[in-house]
């Protein structure tokens, strides 16, 4: 009856399925109206019960027909599906029996008025079924086919073979006259469909001039040659009209190397696209202009000849070659690094995304190189951020010359460098890599025509070996360099299982460390320093402990700094000063207090608050406490710790300088008179007990110095008789060790004082 029309075919299906919905409603009042007058007057001609049956199974079917019809309309897209259709038709089979059943079976009792009420309800349904159901032909030829069946059978009852074609007769006329309907309403859809896409295709080419510059219509025959050139799509070609006109379009797009099967992805899809008589919207492709590659943006539609047969495609186009650099630009800000040029965090880990999947599926290995600069923070300190960014700049070319060209190189952020490398099956490369960084790294810098100078540490993770993701391998890495930095920096560190076991137990502590103060883990111990001429305890260093019911003892080493890492230490220092200062109250006049500070207490700006709070609540004499800062905080950043320590000064507590000796950085500021007591480092004292010579005369000369400056100095951890002795021979005024007392709980440390009193009273 009708072409096949697979494309489009379910937009035509839905219209159908709406416009039987729209012609149901008053049809099915007609035929629950034509089933009742029909039964009235059949009444008495057949059993009551026959007819109220009869009559209520023809309104339960039209009212279910019309429900589903109704039901489907809501439902109905552009993707509808046949299954509305099939239950339509279905349903009006079965109502076309149900009105086959009063001619063929109740007719042959009723009187000459009956079997012509018979007859004529009947005949009128069958009509009104051809109007109905006429868009959906299948239904409507059912309906017709049934019904009219039911009449041919009361007809051959008379017995004349005239009167049985007449209804046959009368049905064909019916079927004719719905499927010429139906024809017509199915091309009036097709032809609304074709406006549809003619009218995409015009607003296409309106959004395209007006969105554009230079947009242009273009036309292809069946065969893909071009047709009736315009001059603007010319222009855009870089030739004439004439001489595009029959130039296979593929051949234009494709240049000179059309005949290759060398061509661009997008190219070999827009002509799949094309073979299949797809529509297709804004795609965009390279096009080979005068040896100059150019982005057009296409937009077509098949098109059909007269008959509806394929007859080519029609479309517009415009040129976006500088809108698409303008957009590789923007992208190549987004995924690469402004100041260095490197593969920011973004690009670096799809970098390595993809070489981990390369390895998946070659059954290879790549590597991971995380890399962090060492004293690149003192350089932006002293020399300024403009030579910082020099330095990163000049750090970024001698990493990209020791990689090679599948490997991706890329600053994380900060003076955070990573490196991917694609082929890492030879280990022993990949650790002489390692070592060429730091070399590389650690040789001088000339910048604005002064040397520069810092390091690198390096941690390196090899995949899939050491982690089958990304973020696996990243994660391993950063435990890798954590090591190489945490052992002393300028090292290259390969990721060990065991690294990970350290860091799960370095989150367990930090875990248990946040809640240690609210459990009352955390306590006091008091270790004793003791005046060289006479034995006396002169004050305690107060030293922080822990002890965790699952951890066990956690010793200082090891949870200050991960308390520092995890911003839990300002916390902890306060509480440690304001318990240490409410023990120091109840001690004797003539005994200190030590407390240590790490670096971030002392530049904590509400350090001298807490000091001066835990002092009024104590009612300790701000003379009685003495404050001891590291000598190495003084290196890592000495102006910052320099002011914090005479801010701290200015409260009338004592300062101490602890560790002395493991550098000379803090030398200017002994001089500069800042400290009450200088505390001699540890292995400064055993070096001259064992007569060492540097170490002998490094010490008197501190002690020199901190005499002229009226300073007490102070042994650390003087542990035999021989370091105590040594440490008395060349000056020193107090002694700390265990030779001296060992760190005791807040009751000892009284017992101690007791002691010592009652020895030297």
């Amino acid at each position: 009856m009708l072409r096949d029309r697979p494309a489009g075919w379910e937009q035509v299906r839905a219209a159908q399925i709406a416009e039987l919905a729209r012609l149901c409603g008053g049809a099915v009042l007609a035929q629950i109206g034509c089933a009742a007058v029909l039964a009235a007057l059949l009444w008495g001609a057949a059993p009551s019960w026959q007819l109220i049956g009869w009559l209520a199974a023809v309104a339960a079917v039209a009212i279910d027909i019309h429900r589903l019809a109704r039901r489907a309309r809501r439902g109905t897209g552009p993707a509808a599906s046949g299954a509305p259709v099939r239950r339509a038709v279905a349903r009006a089979i079965l109502l076309g029996a149900l009105w086959a059943i009063p001619p063929a079976f109740l007719s042959g009792t009723g009187t000459i008025e009956q079997q012509l009420a018979i007859c004529l309800v009947s005949a009128a349904i069958i009509a009104s079924a051809a109007m109905v159901a006429a868009p959906v032909p299948p239904a409507m030829l059912g309906f017709i086919l049934i019904g009219s069946a039911g009449l041919t059978a009361m007809m051959v009852k008379t017995g004349s073979w005239l009167l049985a074609a007449l209804p046959v007769g009368y049905a064909a006329f019916l079927a004719a006259g719905g499927l010429l309907n139906a024809r017509a309403f199915v091309r009036r859809q097709w032809a609304e469909i074709a406006l549809t896409e003619k009218r995409a295709v015009v607003s296409l080419l309106l959004r395209e001039s007006g969105d554009r510059d230079g947009g242009w219509l273009w036309q292809t025959d069946a065969g893909r040659c071009l047709r009736s050139v315009s001059p603007a799509f010319a222009q855009a070609a870089a030739a004439t009209p004439e001489a595009l006109e029959h130039m296979p379009m593929f051949r234009l797009l494709a240049g000179e190397n059309w005949e290759t099967a060398d061509h661009p992805q997008e190219l070999r899809e827009l002509l799949n696209r094309m073979n299949a008589r797809e529509r297709f919207i804004e795609f965009e492709l390279p096009v080979a202009i005068l040896d100059e590659t150019r982005w057009w943006r296409v937009s077509g539609a098949p098109r059909e000849d007269e008959r509806g047969g394929f007859a080519g495609y029609h479309g517009v186009g415009s040129d976006i070659t500088e809108a698409r650099r303008s957009a590789d630009k923007i992208d190549r800000m987004a995924r690469f690094d402004a100041l260095t040029g490197l593969a920011n965090r973004t690009a670096f880990n799809e970098a390595l995304r993809k070489a981990l999947g390369r390895c998946f599926r070659e059954k290879g290995q790549c590597a991971l190189m995380l890399i962090d600069l060492d004293r690149f923070k003192a350089v932006n300190d002293t020399l300024g951020h403009p030579v910082g960014d020099k330095l990163l700049r000049l750090v970024a070319q001698r990493l990209l010359g020791l990689i090679g060209p599948a490997d991706t190189c890329g600053r994380l952020g900060g003076d955070e460098f990573a490196l991917v490398v694609a082929n890492a099956a030879d280990i022993a490369r990949i650790d002489a890599l390692g070592e060429a960084i730091i070399a590389a790294l650690s040789a001088p810098f000339e910048i604005d025509e002064q040397i520069v100078r810092v390091g690198a540490s390096v941690g390196t993770a090899i995949g899939p070996r050491d982690g089958r993701s990304a973020e696996m391998l990243v994660r391993n890495a950063d435990l890798a360099l954590y090591r190489a930095k945490e052992d002393g920096r300028g090292l290259h560190q390969r990721f060990e299982p065991n690294l990970l076991a350290r860091a799960e137990k370095r989150r367990a502590i930090e875990s248990a460390l946040r809640d240690a103060m609210d459990r009352r883990e955390l306590r006091l111990s008091y270790q004793p320093v003791v005046r060289a001429r006479d034995g006396r305890i002169s004050g305690f260093e107060a030293l922080l402990r822990w002890t965790h019911a699952e951890l066990g003892e956690v010793a200082p080493d090891e949870f200050i700094p991960i308390a520092s890492e995890a911003r839990l230490l300002s916390q902890i220092g306060e509480w440690v000063i304001r318990s240490a200062c409410a023990e120091a109250a109840r001690w004797p006049d003539h005994v200190r207090l030590h407390v240590n500070l790490a670096r971030e207490q002392m530049i904590d700006p509400q350090l001298p608050a807490i000091i001066l709070s835990a002092l009024a609540q104590s009612g300790l004499p701000p003379s009685r406490l003495e404050l001891e800062v590291g000598e190495k905080a003084f290196r890592e950043d000495s102006a910052a710790v320099s002011a914090a320590a005479d801010r701290l000064r200015a409260l009338s507590v004592r300062i101490s300088l602890d560790d002395f000796g493991t550098c000379a950085s803090a030398l200017g500021h002994i001089r500069q008179g800042r400290f009450s007591t200088v505390k001699i480092d540890r292995s400064l004292i055993v070096a001259a007990a064992d007569r060492d010579p540097d170490a002998l005369g490094l010490i008197r000369a501190i002690v020199a110095l901190t005499g002229t400056l009226g300073m007490d100095t102070t042994a650390e951890g003087t542990e035999t008789d021989a370091e105590q002795r040594v440490a008395r021979d060349l000056g020193c005024t107090h002694f700390q060790g265990f030779l001296t007392g060992a760190p005791a709980t807040p009751d000892d440390a009284r017992a101690m004082i007791a002691g010592t009193l009652r020895r030297t009273a």
